[in-house]
Parts: structure tokens; sequence; C-alpha cells
């Protein structure tokens, strides 16, 4: 593919390496991190661990696989049943994305742009089947994706785990190294690197403490991603 290029003789600049961008869905495609991590400190893990709740441990994870890792913690003693923890998250999850989460800035103009330069494009989540589709369903997405995978669709561990990126690349039918992965959670950003693709870490409210140093590009906004991915190659001049 090409892509044009004021300026130039020919009118275009070199092809991209890439043929997918895939996002995450939480603190990427939908403003819901700030959300979650609210619930999260003041609501869900103090009513499943003793102690300080471990926020961080936790962040970007699917809920089993939370509490999975809650389970094994030094110094944390999980004192729900993973029954009674699936349920503390899944009685919130409606407010969240039906009601209290908000589409990023730009979301569906990107997603558009991409396709319209030819590249695949996939939300992967480590949520839920039935929340993404709340997602998707809510801010009428359908269509905008080449893929969607969720952590409900294989067998296995979810992000931090490579899986869910591979899953993407192999239903894509496209090589790891020929994805970006736009992400905002360190699980997030290990799963992608784990799978061999390059990322792009989108710096926000709901993660501004977080280590993101693994990702191999941090942006601090959705205009500043835009910007990054034409200087990649990937959009046209912005």
């Amino acid at each position: 593919m090409t892509t044009a290029f004021p300026g130039d003789g020919t009118n275009t600049v070199p092809m991209s390496q890439y043929e997918a961008v895939l996002f995450d869905m939480d603190g990427v495609t939908v403003e819901t991190a700030t959300v979650w991590r609210d619930l999260e400190q003041n609501e869900i893990l103090p009513a499943a661990v003793a102690g300080e709740p471990p926020i961080e441990k936790v962040r970007g994870l699917s809920v089993t696989d939370a509490y999975d890792r809650l389970s094994t913690l030094d110094g944390t003693e999980v004192t729900v049943s993973a029954e009674e923890f699936d349920a503390l998250y899944d009685d919130n999850a409606a407010a969240v994305y039906r009601e209290r989460a908000t589409l990023m800035d730009g979301c569906v103009e990107l997603l558009e742009d991409l396709q319209a330069e030819k590249y695949a494009t996939g939300l992967v989540s480590a949520s839920r089947r039935e929340w993404v589709e709340m997602v998707l369903d809510r801010f009428d997405l359908d269509g905008l994706y080449d893929v969607v995978v969720s952590s409900s669709d294989f067998e296995g561990p979810s992000k931090p785990d490579p899986t869910t990126y591979r899953v993407a690349a192999e239903k894509l039918g496209v090589e790891p190294e020929e994805c970006m992965v736009i992400e905002d959670s360190p699980h997030g950003i290990d799963a992608a690197a784990e799978a061999g693709m390059y990322c792009i870490a989108l710096r926000g409210a709901g993660n501004a403490d977080s280590d993101l140093s693994r990702a191999n590009r941090i942006v601090m906004s959705t205009s500043e991603l835009r910007a990054v991915l034409a200087e990649m190659w990937v959009l046209g001049d912005q």
C-alpha cells in the first residue's frame, strides 16, 4: 500500500511494514479505565481481598485471570470465591459499558481512515464477549473492525499472555510482526510485546501512574496517536 504525501515527486511514501492495527478496548477504544479503577479501588477489591487493594496487579487482566493472580500474590488474602469475585465485576458491567463509558475522541474517524488506507483492523480485549458486545452495540462500531477477539473466544489465559493478539493475527491472516497494537495497560503491552507486535501505549487519566515503558512508543492523546501513525506511514499526511 502507498500513502499520499504532498511535496514528494512521486506523491507517495514507502510502503508501511504493517498490515493490521489492533486496538485494546478499555482505555483505548472507550474511556472506562478510570471508571473501572475507581470501582476496583473503592468497591470490588475491598469486598474481595483483605488489606490494601493491589490495583496495578490486576489492571488489564480478564476477571478470571485477575482472581487467579490475586490468589497467588504474597501478602494478599482473597476472601471470596471465584464465582463471587466474578459477580462483583459482572454486576457493574452493564452500568459501566451502557451508561458510563465514553467513546475515545476520533475513534470512528481513525478506524474509517485505516480502512480507507486498506489496513485490517481489530478489537482485542481481555474483557468477556458480552461486555465487548455492549460497546459495539452502544457506539455502533459493528463493521469497523475486521476481527473482534475477547477473552471468551478461546481457551487459556488472556493478557499479559500473548494468545489474544496471536489469535487476532491468525484470524486476519497476517504475521504478528505485521501488526501494530494500541494499548494502555502494562499487561496489554506485555501481551503485544510477547506476540512480537509493535506497540503504541496511550497515556491517560486511568493509567497516569502505570509503567508503560515496555511499549515501543508512548503517546499522550489520540491526536498525538494520529501524528505518530502518519509519521510511520500508516496514515496519510495529517
